[in-house]
């Protein structure tokens, strides 16, 4: 009996062995399994790594673009104010001019008022040519606003 024991043993034992040595392949093929998926696991990684340094490198120049076209807005801007000050002055001065012509349109006419009251005789010499004509202050015979300057 203790023969028939002992074989007993001896293949529970064997079978446990088999067992064994096949959780142990199973273990080292998983093993493997994870060090291949590590791998790739990896590699993987390092891509993405490499994705985001090219994401960060296109937001700064983004960032930087949109830096650059600011600037340029601003001084678009600071262009366009200018332009808008030139404008006034432009107007400001067109208004002035204006102004001058119609005073300068009015001093023409009373020059020829008075340019018509001379009359030439057949010589072609005014009445009274003759005489040095006395220069007069335009001044005091000026019509007000007549030499100011608006």
């Amino acid at each position: 009996m203790v023969a028939k024991e002992v074989r007993s043993l001896a293949i529970r034992s064997a079978e446990a062995a088999k067992i064994t040595a096949a959780l142990i392949e199973g273990s080292v093929t998983n093993a493997q399994d994870g060090v291949t998926y590590n791998a790739e696991v990896l590699a993987k990684l390092g891509e993405i790594d490499a994705q985001v340094h090219r994401v960060v490198t296109i937001v700064a120049e983004i960032a930087a673009s949109g830096a650059y076209q600011r600037d340029g807005v601003q001084q678009i801007s600071s262009a366009v104010e200018q332009l808008n000050n030139v404008t006034q002055q432009v107007a400001a001065n067109a208004e002035e001019s204006a102004s001058a012509s119609e005073e300068l349109a009015g001093q023409a006419v009373m020059l020829a008022d008075m340019v018509g009251t001379f009359r030439l005789e057949s010589g072609g010499r005014s009445k009274g040519a003759t005489q040095k004509p006395t220069r007069r202050s335009r001044t005091a015979d000026a019509p007000l606003g007549y030499f100011s300057r608006r």
